[in-house]
């Protein structure tokens, strides 16, 4: 399955549902996505793993980049919806205090 990427705005907040795979497929395109939400002054952006099945660790760069220019703009980034995989990937490359985790995007929206 390939990476599915679709942005909503809710309130303050820019929430990326992604569905499928982050991997040497699909990484350009996240990477461009990521990016150009955060040039066009996203400050609060959510990523809802809730249907995210696989992030490679070009993936988890992508996202720690991510991470770092929205603290450098005075904004961050924040997940929700992670599945035990997901999870156990991101705490393997010992990043999750990195980012606040939310069980759903309507927890994480009420922060």
């Amino acid at each position: 399955m390939n990476l599915e990427i679709a942005v909503e705005a809710i309130g303050s907040w820019k929430v990326v549902n992604l569905r499928g795979r982050i991997d040497s497929s699909s990484t350009d395109t996240f990477d461009r996505s990521l990016r150009d939400l955060i040039t066009s002054g996203a400050s609060r952006v959510l990523i809802n793993c809730a249907e995210l099945r696989y992030v490679s660790s070009v993936g988890i760069g992508i996202l720690v980049e991510g991470s770092k220019s929205l603290s450098a703009s005075g904004g961050y980034l924040s997940f929700s919806g992670m599945n035990p995989h997901i999870r156990s990937v991101f705490e393997m490359v010992g990043i999750v205090g990195l980012f606040p985790i939310y069980s759903s995007v309507e927890e994480a929206l009420k922060s």
